[in-house]
């Protein structure tokens, strides 16, 4: 007891000292220039405490007030650039369907040209299926001077976002069917090369395709290809890109050619005079590949000429046309 009556002891002289101390003054002489005289101001140490902790208050509440006005002023500014970012966006957003628009039905338009159907239907119905019909309202035309004259613009963040979704899955599904028309093209372009198409030489059809009396040895026969006389040595050309298979001599044919063009066809170029490729070659459409002649089973100069499909000879003569893939 006596221990804690000693410290309330010691703590109160220590207060009267603080006390005693504060009630001193403090005179401070201002000597003035010229014949003014001398005049003094005495101020205790209370005053001063006083005044120094309220002028450091004011100080830090001061700062504190302006510099939450500045964050407020240039927060305020970030928002209104946000704003007039976000409608800038939107206007672009709303752009951006009109041209995703134009090139879906420059998209329908080619598979019409191209016969191919197959996308469209996925693209429809998939976004029928996943987002439903519709689009935003037209954005305002006239966003910065709304913005500046202070006019209160609203913006549907979530609209924007749902949009920016149905655009994203648009792209998606328009990248697929441009994807499908390249390898749809690519693919048709394969099989216009490989398709025999045009004559192989100049001359006239003197045997058609189908059963026929045989010129040599009298008897009805199937004759397999079309029969073209021409002078001898007239120039032979190949009526499509491809790979010789075969070039030499075949029994009834003569001199034989056969081509290889893929996607299953063949052509047969017989009763040649001369062979100008050989076995293993590549060749284009176009290209002279032999010269007209009277060999193997045959009554005069003429090319015999023969188209297969999956194996099996086809009637020839529709493949003469240039114009027979149109």
């Amino acid at each position: 007891m006596l221990k804690y009556i000693n410290y309330i002891l010691t703590y109160m002289k220590c207060f009267n000292k603080i006390r005693a101390g504060f009630k001193k003054r403090i005179t401070v002489l201002f000597i003035p220039h010229g014949k003014k005289s001398p005049f003094k101001i005495s101020i205790s140490l209370m005053v001063i405490g006083v005044f120094t902790v309220s002028w450091t208050g004011i100080t830090i509440l001061s700062g504190y007030a302006l510099g939450r006005n500045i964050d407020y002023a240039a927060t305020k500014a970030d928002n209104k650039i946000m704003k007039f970012r976000l409608l800038l966006f939107a206007d672009k957003l709303e752009k951006i369907k009109g041209l995703l628009e134009q090139t879906q039905q420059n998209d329908e338009k080619i598979r019409k040209l191209l016969s191919l159907n197959t996308k469209k239907s996925i693209i429809e119905e998939g976004l029928a299926q996943n987002f439903g019909e519709g689009g935003p309202a037209p954005t305002n035309c006239n966003i910065l001077m709304s913005i500046l004259s202070g006019k209160s613009v609203s913006i549907n963040y979530s609209d924007l976002s749902w949009q920016t979704d149905i655009l994203y899955e648009k792209y998606k599904f328009m990248e697929q069917s441009y994807d499908e028309i390249i390898a749809h093209i690519d693919k048709q372009k394969s099989l216009f090369v490989a398709m025999p198409c045009g004559c192989p030489c100049d001359g006239r059809i003197t045997s058609g395709y189908g059963f026929r009396m045989h010129p040599i040895y009298l008897v009805k026969d199937f004759h397999p290809g079309i029969d073209i006389a021409n002078k001898l040595h007239t120039p032979i050309v190949c009526t499509a890109n491809g790979k010789v298979v075969y070039s030499g001599w075949q029994s009834g044919y003569g001199n034989t050619i056969v081509i290889d063009h893929g996607h299953n066809y063949r052509t047969v170029y017989g009763h040649l005079s001369k062979r100008l490729v050989k076995s293993g070659t590549y060749v284009s459409r176009g290209q002279i590949i032999a010269k007209m002649g009277n060999t193997g089973s045959s009554t005069g100069s003429h090319l015999h000429y023969e188209v297969h499909f999956r194996g099996t000879t086809v009637n020839p003569k529709p493949y003469l046309s240039d114009y027979f893939f149109c």
